[in-house]
């Protein structure tokens, strides 16, 4: 049992170890799968990012850049120069508040005929036909630039409109590129990536780093002009580099920001290391599971471990409690065939011996050779009930003989009432086992149990076969039947269970009674 358990250990060991070696593989294979799905969740989210940010920044620099168109349009309802100025200096009034700490407005300026086409040329970006000439005001040209100025550099938006006389008028706005950057800083202050916007010559209109406004992005981010060339709208493609702002890693997209008036260029930079952090955290919710599904396995396998191992003590206990049972059964059985035995001889003695001595004294008058002959096997018989064998089997010539003797005392006795007769061959069953005084037992219950007359005697026969000895009686049983404890019927059952031979039978059959006893192996 001990190399049972011995194996079993060693099995489940096993297993508990291959399944500890499947997860930690499992985990590291999820790690490399986790660590794929990182780098496209992240361009994802900085895509994502840009796409927010480059809405944000397109839709408020559209939403400054539509004054100049709105100025057009009061330009082209105005008359005359001082209709111009009221309507300029009015729609002016009802612009909100908030506008007047970011956009400067440049009212309206007046250039006679003979400096204005000079200074019309001055102004930069479109110039308008001339389908306007017949009007008395028309806007020639529009400027939409970046210009120095004692202040700082500003963004200008301006219309120059040519009147009748040929003079020119200049209105328009400028917006400090400080004031726009802070402006956008209030606008998008929960954003965790950055944007700059830059004309087609390289100068910054919107930065973070309010130093490097005005200035030209190719002198100090990795873009260069050949990256605006051929580059379209929808045309998206990250490249990862050293942001010059946030000194980290970024995810930069770089992209034409097209508004009305002018084209821009637009560059939004996402940390990469801010647009892990999401996936990061999927990473270590995952390895935290895997780890603590590793230690659960590792206790339930240990528990389970422990159960069998308790389990096999326990059916160890019980078997071995069940061996000792088996054991105490059989000497128990054994005491009790002996006791049925003693019992069995204690009755047949007293019963025996008197109907014995009995047909002695009759047979000392009549005939005294068959009365010696009778009380000299009366003696054989008693020594041999008197010295049974040690385990209660004895061969069957042991009790053929016996049975021989024990039928000449009771014809003695019943004369032609009783006739037992024995078929088969002797020498065949000699050497077999049965249980010691099973024939005389079955002869002696035939003869308690039933008549034996004249007109109907007892007739007994015993079958020697291969298979074991039949013992039959026609069944006439007595008027006042004798009680009856069953001693040698249960002695027999006892011998026979505690030599586990189940085969053991006895029953009635029309008007016979039959017995059955099997040989008993000898190992």
């Amino acid at each position: 049992m001990s190399i049972i358990r011995f194996f079993s250990k060693i099995k489940y060991t096993t297993l508990v170890l291959v399944m500890v070696i499947v997860t930690v593989f499992s985990t590291l294979a999820l790690s490399y799968l986790i660590t794929d799905e990182i780098t496209i969740v992240s361009e994802d989210i900085a895509k994502r990012n840009f796409m927010e940010k480059y809405d944000d920044v397109y839709q408020e620099l559209t939403r400054l850049e539509n004054f100049l168109t709105r100025i057009e349009t009061i330009v082209n309802r105005s008359n005359s120069v001082n209709d111009l100025q009221q309507n300029f200096n009015t729609w002016i009034s009802f612009q909100p508040k908030q506008l007047d700490s970011l956009i400067s407005w440049q009212k309206v300026s007046f250039t006679r005929y003979t400096d204005s086409q000079a200074s019309i040329e001055t102004l930069q970006d479109t110039v308008l036909s001339s389908k306007n000439k017949n009007k008395s005001l028309a806007v020639v040209k529009k400027q939409s630039v970046i210009v120095p100025t004692s202040t700082g550099y500003v963004w200008r938006n301006k219309l120059a409109v040519v009147t009748a006389t040929k003079d020119s008028l200049f209105l328009g706005y400028d917006i400090a590129l400080k004031d726009l950057q802070r402006y956008f800083a209030n606008v998008d202050s929960k954003s965790i990536n950055y944007a700059y916007v830059f004309n087609k010559d390289g100068l910054v209109l919107l930065h973070p780093d309010e130093n490097l406004l005005g200035k030209s992005v190719f002198t100090f981010s990795s873009i260069s002009p050949k990256d605006t060339i051929e580059l379209t709208v929808n045309n998206q493609v990250p490249s990862v580099v050293k942001s010059e702002y946030l000194q980290l890693d970024v995810i930069r997209y770089l992209q034409p920001l097209q508004l009305k008036e002018t084209s821009w260029y637009i560059a939004v930079s996402s940390p990469k290391n801010i647009s892990e952090e999401n996936v990061t955290k999927i990473r270590q919710y995952t390895f935290l599971i895997y780890g603590i599904s590793t230690i659960l396995l590792l206790f339930v396998f240990y528990f389970f471990n422990e159960r069998v191992k308790k389990q096999y003590k326990e059916k160890e206990r019980l078997l071995k409690e069940k061996n000792n049972l088996i054991v105490q059964n059989q000497i128990a059985e054994k005491e009790s065939s002996f006791l049925q035995l003693q019992q069995l001889k204690e009755q047949i003695n007293p019963h025996f011996l008197f109907n014995a001595l009995n047909s002695l004294y009759m047979l000392i008058d009549i005939n005294k050779e068959k009365s010696k002959t009778f009380a000299l096997k009366l003696s054989k018989l008693y020594r041999y009930f008197i010295t049974p064998p040690a385990n209660n089997i004895t061969l069957v010539k042991n009790e053929l003989e016996l049975l021989n003797e024990y039928i000449y005392l009771q014809q003695t006795r019943f004369g032609k009432s009783l006739e037992v007769t024995i078929l088969g061959n002797v020498n065949v069953v000699e050497h077999k086992y049965i249980p010691f005084l099973a024939l005389q037992t079955l002869v002696e219950n035939a003869i308690k149990h039933n008549a034996a007359t004249k007109v109907k005697p007892l007739l007994i026969t015993v079958h020697l076969a291969e298979d074991g000895i039949k013992v039959v009686n026609n069944y006439q049983p007595i008027a006042t039947p004798q009680k009856s404890n069953h001693f040698g019927i249960d002695y027999l059952k006892n011998i026979y269970a505690y030599y586990n031979v189940n085969n053991f039978t006895n029953y009635q059959k029309n008007s016979q009674y039959i017995c059955h006893l099997p040989y008993i192996i000898i190992k």
